[in-house]
């Protein structure tokens, strides 16, 4: 849960008392700000993104099961014929994401092929923090793709949560320099929370009440703190709505990325106002035992997309959102001798939702040639964030105005 205790606030009031003018706007803005429409996104349009944490094996998720090099590489965990999906004469789909190919018949599916970057890097570490700042593998960035966004189109307008992940930390792609987008696990949780000592709410109540002249600290957090209440306290109405919406017994027992993207759709559909959700499904690290552990991850992921986006149409949302679906990176082509396989390269990328380009789209990776036992990319990944004109036109509006506002002056 996003951390906005006084204790926080102390601890950063030197650094924001030297910024002076400059301090993050939203944290100054007054309370009627909070109504006015999203400064930086001119529609309702909503961009989900969901990471596929650990690497997931593309290879057998999308199988290319007609060449022989395939079966050769893999003869414990490569899928046959049987277990197959076919999509093209040439690749097919692993029967547990057969959720997957009924959005892709539905023409809500979008199939990227072989995305990946120059000197890859096989740290989960440093791979992800690659795809989150769209950065090349010799360049390093803090601030994220999504982050620079909002610092150059939102204008220090929007609240805090235009973005939200679902989750215990605060993506790296989120990062900027005016500090949008909070993380919550569960957003009736999302606030404040009284501490211990001095941390208590009777004197998080006098900041608040608190009346100066010419202190700008105490002036400062008051506006902190206002600001904090006002985006915390929209974010637990909205949710408290979405509880009584839903049949809270139907969620029991379901994987954590299904509750997940069913608790966004309901804040969709009330509006929240936040066009970025991010969240993510981990367990893709798979080096050892991977067929049957793949399989059941593969199945929960396309599940839980597909009842997302029959949600989503349920609730007349569906024209507004896109779906983009990532791993850091796939796996070698080779299987290792404890029957897995080892980090890798270039991995396919989905596209969900109405309003994408549906198919299959770009060059299939080669398995005969291949750079020191990985697949050599086809399409870039910083081109696919930025300004990779082929990929870009299979997006909507909002998700073009993102990508190309990223670098503007």
């Amino acid at each position: 849960m996003y951390d906005l205790s006084r204790r926080n606030f102390l601890k950063h009031t030197s650094v924001y008392s030297a910024l002076g003018a400059v301090a993050p706007q939203f944290l100054t803005r007054t309370a009627e700000a909070a109504t006015q429409s999203i400064a930086g996104f001119d529609n309702d349009h909503v961009l989900v993104v969901v990471q596929l944490s650990g690497g997931n094996d593309g290879l057998n998720m999308l199988v290319p099961h007609t060449d022989d090099s395939y079966h050769r590489a893999r003869p414990q965990i490569g899928l046959k014929k049987d277990r197959l999906i076919k999509v093209t004469d040439d690749l097919a789909l692993n029967d547990q994401f057969s959720s997957m190919k009924n959005l892709y018949d539905n023409a809500q599916l979008s199939i990227i092929q072989g995305i990946g970057y120059p000197n890859p890097q096989r740290s989960h570490f440093r791979s992800m923090e690659i795809w989150h700042t769209a950065s090349d593998s010799d360049e390093y960035l803090s601030n994220g793709w999504i982050g620079r966004y909002f610092d150059n189109e939102c204008s220090g307008d929007a609240q805090p949560q235009v973005g939200v992940s679902i989750g215990k930390e605060r993506p790296q792609v989120f990062t900027g320099e005016k500090g949008y987008g909070v993380a919550f696990e569960d957003p009736l949780k999302y606030g404040w929370n009284e501490g211990n000592g001095y941390d208590n709410l009777a004197n998080f109540t006098k900041i608040n009440e608190a009346k100066s002249k010419d202190d700008d600290t105490i002036d400062f957090l008051r506006h902190v703190t206002s600001s904090a209440i006002l985006s915390s306290q929209e974010v637990r109405d909205v949710a408290e709505k979405a509880k009584k919406m839903n049949d809270v017994s139907n969620r029991k027992g379901r994987r954590p990325l299904s509750n997940a993207l069913s608790s966004i759709a309901s804040l969709i559909q009330l509006d929240l106002a936040t066009r970025i959700y991010y969240v993510s499904s981990g367990g893709f690290d798979t080096h050892a035992g991977q067929a049957g552990k793949h399989d059941a991850l593969l199945n929960g992921v396309g599940t839980a997309l597909e009842d997302f986006q029959k949600k989503l149409q349920k609730d007349g949302t569906a024209k507004r959102v896109t779906t983009l679906v990532f791993s850091e990176f796939g796996r070698r082509v080779k299987e290792n001798k404890s029957g897995g396989t080892d980090h890798g390269t270039a991995a396919p990328m989905f596209l969900m939702g109405d309003n994408i380009k549906p198919g299959l789209h770009g060059k299939t990776p080669s398995l005969t040639d291949l750079d020191k036992g990985d697949l050599k990319y086809t399409t870039i990944l910083s081109n696919v964030l930025t300004h990779y004109q082929e990929v870009i036109m299979l997006l909507h509006r909002f998700i073009d105005s993102l990508l190309y506002g990223i670098y503007k002056s």
